[in-house]
């Protein structure tokens, strides 16, 4: 397996967001506009994606299913402005090279250990290790202060504002004693313990993954029990018969020609 370097990686793009984001709003749509098929909606309370072919592997990097599973630091709402997720508040140096955030202190894995700054250091530091290299060594330096404060000093334009919306944090508890020189291949991306608002139930490869609500999440349960990402081709007729069948809930891209048969 060929490990991507970090110049080959990208910030995710317009779909890969929007495709975790609106799905929910197209599942009612479609729901009201589809004949010959109802979807019993109270029944489960379950969603099923279609999801890009390939994406079965792992859960981990710049995978948009890793929202569900994992929470970044902040996220844009509706206005584009900066919302807290792990990050309850923070502040910067005048140049804008070294940051102090203050972490929630209600949030948890999903094995119930508290995620602290030093969960946060581990993430950062494992992505910059020579064995993964997600961003070049010497990028910045991060320094816990207490269990729910650290800062961090950044070196590397490549690396961007330290407060972002697409780097997710993983458990150091669990992963600290692994050997970073299979990081690519670890076991934990196909079956993670996240902090998010879903946890993992059970994946079956190149077929799907399901997850269900996290009773724990901080922000409260969702109201959708169950997430399937059903792994197939997003982009052919394929996908349309899938959804018209009613074999899938949400398909993330539709041919402008075809909605005339929606």
């Amino acid at each position: 397996k060929v490990k991507p370097s970090w110049t080959d990686r990208r910030f995710p793009d317009t779909w890969g967001i929007c495709l975790l984001t609106v799905s929910c709003l197209f599942f009612l749509s479609v729901l009201a506009c589809s004949r010959g098929h109802e979807r019993d909606v109270a029944k489960g309370h379950r969603i099923t994606i279609l999801y890009p072919a390939g994406s079965e592997e792992s859960l981990y990097t710049e995978d948009p299913a890793q929202f569900l599973v994992f929470l970044p630091l902040v996220t844009r709402n509706a206005s584009g402005e900066l919302e807290g997720r792990l990050a309850e508040s923070w502040e910067h140096s005048a140049d804008y090279r070294t940051w102090t955030v203050h972490l929630r202190k209600d949030v948890r894995w999903h094995d119930d250990v508290p995620v602290t700054a030093h969960d946060i250091k581990f993430t950062l530091d494992l992505l910059t290790s020579p064995e993964v290299h997600y961003w070049p060594a010497g990028s910045y330096t991060v320094s816990v202060l207490d269990d729910n404060t650290y800062t961090i000093a950044c070196y590397q334009k490549s690396v961007g504002t330290p407060l972002d919306d697409w780097t997710v944090y993983y458990p150091k508890h669990l992963l600290q004693h692994l050997d970073r020189r299979n990081y690519w291949t670890w076991d934990f991306w196909n079956h993670p313990l996240g902090n998010g608002a879903y946890r993992f139930v059970r994946r079956v490869p190149k077929t799907m993954l399901e997850l269900e609500a996290n009773p724990d999440y901080y922000r409260g349960k969702p109201k959708i029990e169950r997430v399937v990402l059903k792994f197939g081709d997003v982009s052919g007729t394929g996908a349309l018969t899938e959804l018209l069948s009613g074999n899938v809930d949400v398909i993330p891209w539709v041919n402008r020609m075809d909605l005339l048969k929606l």
